[in-house]
């Protein structure tokens, strides 16, 4: 696809990896049909975004985060200046930038800049990931020309007078580009004959289904190799050895190559870990966050057995992981038509639905 030329395209949003590796996706796809585009990307100061943006060759602006704490807090009494002052930056980032167009995924810091591209009248477009609408979608949706979503709903998930359409979910993995299963196993000292899991918490680790399967190393081994992706600062002390492997982070390309080489995924039930086992037709014990908008992605997928649920604020947890996953490991049969579903589920594409969206708009002329 071949997109007008000459487009600025204004990303925001952030604060987690969540929010974050879509938007890359999208604007990959956009610079496949228009090498020159030019973009930006409106952030959290202290987030991922910056790195990312940055390493994508974008100009970063950070927008200070002006966000109603849940629990009492300090920040109560400094909210209404928080929000006059992320207002105000907004306001100076979107004259400056002069943007076609805005696109967002959610965070916080989104909020302030599509009200200030809006008020221009520059097309601003949001996708929803997660099943949860969140309230920073909420907040702007209504002043958006595109609002998209990546799960199906029985109602409107932002009133009847806001249209939504669901969409691909951009995933940064797609499965004809994984190597073989064979040459990703060697490739991390692994033996490919026998059965490889692969376990992440995500970009901020997990801190309660790393102790899981740490406390039951010796019964994991018996029946798997691991890769264990702990999260920054979350080794603990965890040993690397002949059949576990721990790190903080995976690098992309290690990330590929881990996903490929596995025969499952344990993970949290974020939409960036969601997409990328339902683009690679992963089967996976999903565990959420407890209390969080994870559970309702989760059983989403579980009640199109899409994925297996594993609540972790139950007694026993880590026995009943280690035997759901064995049970699984056993059955290929069953992986397969998991890690089948799943890919029928949720669909996933390069970002190339998005980026004709957000190609698609026009900002009026001065």
């Amino acid at each position: 696809m071949v997109y007008r030329i000459n487009m600025k395209i204004l990303f925001a949003g952030g604060g987690s990896l969540g929010p974050v590796t879509p938007l890359i996706a999208v604007s990959r796809a956009l610079r496949r049909g228009v090498p020159d585009a030019a973009f930006a990307w409106a952030g959290t100061p202290d987030g991922p975004e910056r790195a990312f943006a940055e390493a994508a060759g974008m100009d970063f602006y950070g927008v200070p985060v002006a966000k109603w704490p849940r629990y009492p807090s300090p920040r109560w009494l400094t909210f209404p200046r928080d929000l006059v002052n992320a207002a105000r930056v907004a306001r100076r980032i979107v004259s400056q930038v002069k943007p076609d167009a805005v696109m967002s995924v959610g965070g916080f810091t989104a909020v302030p800049v599509i009200r200030a591209a809006s008020a221009r009248g520059i097309p601003c477009l949001i996708h929803q990931l997660d099943k949860v609408p969140t309230w920073s979608n909420r907040l702007v949706a209504k002043r958006c020309v595109s609002v998209t979503t990546s799960f199906p709903y029985d109602r409107p998930p932002f009133g009847a007078r806001v249209l939504t359409e669901r969409v691909a979910t951009p995933s940064r993995f797609r499965i004809e580009d994984a190597p073989s299963r064979t040459e990703a196993a060697r490739s991390f000292g692994l033996d490919p004959d026998r059965p490889i899991t692969l376990v992440t918490g995500g970009g901020q680790g997990a801190q309660a289904l790393n102790e899981a399967i740490y406390r039951k190393i010796d019964a994991w081994t018996a029946k798997t190799q691991l890769i264990h992706v702990c999260g920054r600062g979350k080794m603990n002390g965890f040993e690397p050895r002949e059949d576990y492997l721990a790190c903080e982070l995976l690098e992309a390309e290690a990330m590929r190559r881990a996903y490929a080489a596995c025969d499952l995924v344990v993970t949290r039930a974020g939409m960036g870990a969601l997409s990328e086992i339902a683009s690679l037709s992963k089967a996976a014990i999903v565990v959420p966050i407890p209390n969080s908008h994870q559970v309702e992605n989760i059983r989403a997928f579980a009640k199109e057995k899409a994925a297996l649920y594993v609540a972790q604020n139950q007694p026993e947890f880590a026995d009943i992981l280690l035997q759901q996953a064995a049970d699984l490991l056993a059955d290929p049969g069953r992986r397969e038509t998991i890690g089948q579903t799943a890919h029928s589920f949720l669909p996933t594409d390069d970002g190339t639905a998005l980026a004709s969206r957000v190609a698609a708009v026009r900002k009026p002329q001065a």
